[in-house]
């Protein structure tokens, strides 16, 4: 623990020199994946409870005691439903891609509190070992005290959480446990709803599977499972837990039962820092079900269903790891400073991206195919499963450091759309010529091809660029001496007439895509859209790429030639003077042409510099205060498309975008997880929060390698 405590002070240091003038407009907490995502959404952790993303309070309180008066550092003061807590101060809040950090000084003492959430593992750049695939549903919170003064000062500490994480409404009937995969050597605590029906229900909330907390058993620590008065008002007045827990079950909001721990850390001084952690965990049990096949969590399959195997692994690697969320967080700090300069803003962004991105995520285990899957909740504007484009725009972050996750992802994907749905169970064939949308509500996967959102060239064009992007960065690592990947390009042996397929429709429908409808549906139909064009033509560059790497040389010729004549094509039909049109039939119209970056990501080269030159140099007409709008039609922007545009501009435009967007973060009034759609004069939200979108920020990173 003495490594792990050093460490954090240097990640804290690290992280809070750069970042400590950054108000995040929410801050993540406890982010494993789009049901267990919870929030701050204030300037300080004791100003609010925290929050599910959607809003929904979920009650994580936190106290502590100094020399006989009790402080609040996590929750508000109507904690204790009547008599108030006065707070310690906090003077820094830091986001690191896996950990947040607060830092709070009272009476002559430190707490430093560090959640780091083990939902993505350190990679190397070049070599992308996705660790990732392990991903528990862990968070750790870890509590450090020291004296400041030099005084011995007398130090308690507390942690409670409600039942709120696992219910879908406080009005639910919830029961708890110590017994339900009991830890050695630890004090382990449980708790759920007691009708569990898995996967029965669509909100953005989960009600099935149960939430641990649990801490190691060392002497000095005491937990109980009472009402949070009864919690709470014990720690606050000096008092000792009740004897007993009290006995299940009850409603969620009837006397509020908690998890709840404290610790009596005896006489802290300037020279012995003293550290507690907790782990928090979610089993979800069962997590998505596939044309009527449920599959588990991975970590599930890697503990062989044993939740208690889970939670021991968790502490037995406590140390490793914290390690790892630090490492994490200073190799991500050092990577960025290699790249991007000056580094600052970017980074701030980026790493506020990091979870959202990888949080919006569900790993599971297909045990049909005797391998890991990956699936993404298109969260706060639907809540669709796989959605094709969302992926698209997260995929940055996805190709640079998580490609094999990426592929995970793809695979439900591909096998849906190659009719492969019956050995689950449910089948149901798809018969379309183009790209799915989308392969069902969360958590469900079972939507028949004329239900879908029809976006024929949209979506076909992000899958043909996804996979090729994917097979662009396995071939990057081997040219750099990394062992080959496994499955590099042979995973789409079964593929290859399907892809055909899309790059035969898409030469069928280019260079005018018609009255198609693209990703940007909010803004309604545009048909003839040039943007939606661009994403065509570098689709069929993205499979010519990939039959010329699997050999396939002349048909990878065909498509090539015909993605440049639609090119010059599209030159001519789009051009407007100084800039390049929305839609080909309307003049003096302008959009962003954000799908010109994988053109450049995936090194195509199919459109000349003149055309991004001009439109960059047009961007920097329509600049406000946040950014560049999507187009002409309206003030708001999305944050993915403008680092898309930062991408593919000069240095000058890209510090320019970038810091409209970091000062859109820093100063929106609305206090939700990073949004990827505001209006660019006031930094106001218009919609979408803590979607995985926002992995878009990291397109620059496209061009480090």
């Amino acid at each position: 623990m003495a490594a792990l405590l050093l460490l954090l002070l240097v990640c804290t240091a690290m992280i809070g020199s750069s970042f400590s003038a950054f108000r995040p407009p929410s801050v993540p907490l406890v982010v494993n994946n789009p049901y267990i995502s919870i929030w701050s959404a204030a300037d300080n952790l004791y100003d609010e409870f925290p929050i599910h993303w959607s809003g929904g309070i979920m009650g994580l309180t936190g106290l502590i005691r100094i020399d006989g008066k009790t402080y609040r550092y996590m929750g508000p003061q109507s904690l204790l439903r009547g008599s108030s807590i006065p707070s310690v101060e906090q003077t820094e809040v830091a986001v690191g891609p896996m950990s947040t950090h607060y830092t709070f000084h009272q009476d002559g003492v430190k707490l430093d509190v560090v959640f780091c959430s083990f939902c993505a593992y350190p990679v190397d750049v070049a070599e992308d070992i996705d660790l990732s695939g392990y991903q528990v549903p862990v968070t750790y919170l870890n509590l450090k005290v020291l004296s400041e003064d030099g005084k011995l000062h007398h130090v308690q500490l507390y942690y409670d959480n409600s039942a709120e994480p696992a219910v879908m409404d406080s009005k639910e009937m919830v029961t708890w446990s110590r017994n339900r995969s009991a830890v050695e050597g630890h004090h382990t605590m449980s708790i759920g709803t007691v009708d569990q029906k898995y996967l029965q229900q669509g909100s953005d909330r989960i009600n099935w599977g149960y939430w641990y907390t649990s801490v190691e058993d060392n002497g000095n620590v005491s937990t109980v499972i009472t009402s949070d008065v009864n919690a709470r008002g014990s720690f606050a007045t000096g008092k000792a837990f009740p004897d007993e827990d009290d006995k299940p079950p009850r409603a969620c909001e009837d006397n509020w039962p908690v998890l709840a721990v404290s610790w009596d850390l005896g006489n802290v001084g300037k020279d012995n820092a003293t550290s507690r952690y907790i782990v928090l965990a979610y089993d979800q049990v069962v997590s998505i079900r596939y044309f009527g096949h449920n599959m588990i969590p991975f970590w599930r399959h890697v503990y062989n269903n044993n939740t208690a195997d889970m939670l021991r692994s968790a502490h037995a690697n406590a140390s490793l790891s914290g390690n790892a969320c630090i490492e994490t967080d200073g190799f991500f700090m050092a990577l960025i400073s290699n790249y991007i300069d000056p580094a600052d803003n970017y980074s701030a962004i980026a790493t506020l991206a990091w979870r959202q991105t990888v949080g919006g995520t569900q790993l599971v285990w297909n045990d049909i195919l005797r391998q890991e899957w990956a699936f993404l909740k298109e969260i706060s504007s639907g809540g669709a499963v796989n959605t094709v484009d969302v992926l698209y725009p997260a995929s940055p972050l996805l190709v640079y450091l998580f490609s094999t996750r990426l592929q995970k992802l793809l695979m439900p994907i591909l096998a849906y759309a190659n009719n492969e749905t019956k050995a689950y169970g449910e089948y149901i064939p798809y018969n379309l010529a183009w790209a799915p949308h989308h392969l069902g509500h969360w958590p469900i996967c079972d939507l028949a091809p004329n239900h879908q959102e029809q976006m024929p060239m949209e979506e076909t064009g992000n899958m043909l660029i996804m996979i090729a992007a994917i097979a662009k960065r396995y071939r990057y690592k081997e040219k750099v001496g990394f062992p080959s990947q496994p499955g590099s390009l042979t995973y789409l042996k079964p593929y290859w007439p399907l892809l055909k397929k899309w790059g035969d429709y898409l030469v069928s429908n280019l260079p005018d895509p018609g009255n198609q409808l693209c990703t940007d549906d909010f803004e309604g139909p545009s048909p003839h859209n040039a943007n939606l064009a661009i994403k065509g033509i570098v689709g069929l560059g993205a499979l010519a790429y990939l039959l010329e790497q699997d050999g396939q040389k002349d048909i990878a010729t065909h498509y090539l030639m015909q993605a440049k004549n639609f090119v010059t094509m599209w030159m001519k039909n789009a051009s407007d003077g100084d800039h390049y049109r929305m839609q080909y039939n309307l003049p003096d119209t302008w959009s962003l042409k954000y799908n010109l970056l994988y053109d450049r990501g995936l090194g195509l080269n199919l459109f000349p510099q003149s055309v991004y030159d001009l439109e960059c140099a047009y961007y920097q007409k329509k600049m406000n205060e946040y950014g560049v709008p999507l187009d002409n039609r309206a003030d708001f922007t999305k944050t993915d498309w403008l680092m898309w545009i930062a991408s593919i501009c000069n240095h000058d435009q890209f510090d320019a975008i970038t810091n409209s967007v970091y000062h859109f973060a820093d100063e929106s009034p609305d206090r939700v997880p990073f949004s990827d759609w505001y209006f660019t004069t006031t930094g106001k939200v218009k919609g979408f929060r803590a979607r995985p979108v926002i992995g878009g920020v990291f397109a620059a990173m496209l061009f480090s390698t």
